[in-house]
């Protein structure tokens, strides 16, 4: 065991974890089927033996989610734009919810801002898969 939790912050910790997403696989990181899930996971572990409240829990796996896969979150942005919403506004835990972030949410999101090229981005074809 690396971090010790309490069993009030082991259930902290599958709660949260219960509720992000990665739109490289359609589970939540309950369930870490790769090594996105992993380290997201542990650092939800590390925030939350750190006494990290959930707002910045979820805040910090949306960063790292959008470092990860940032052609997701420029698509979702687009989208609550499109809608006329401020994407800076919406709430991390809604982003990361499986509605936006898991495979299948990431892809119908995706469906809004077809034949856009993101200029800054690669398409190296990469993904967690093994």
């Amino acid at each position: 065991s690396y971090i010790n939790l309490t069993d009030k912050q082991q259930q902290m910790v599958e709660k949260i974890a219960g509720s992000i997403y990665r739109p490289c696989c359609g589970n939540s990181t309950a369930f870490p089927d790769c090594n996105h899930g992993m380290a997201m996971l542990g650092l939800i572990e590390l925030m939350v033996s750190q006494g990290i409240s959930e707002e910045a829990i979820y805040k910090t796996a949306l960063a790292f989610n959008t470092y990860w896969f940032p052609d997701t979150y420029l698509n979702t942005a687009y989208y609550f734009d499109k809608k006329g919403e401020d994407y800076s506004k919406i709430s991390p835990k809604e982003t990361l919810s499986e509605n936006f972030s898991s495979a299948m949410g990431a892809q119908t999101i995706a469906k809004e801002s077809e034949g856009i090229q993101w200029p800054a981005l690669q398409n190296d074809g990469g993904s967690c898969g093994a």
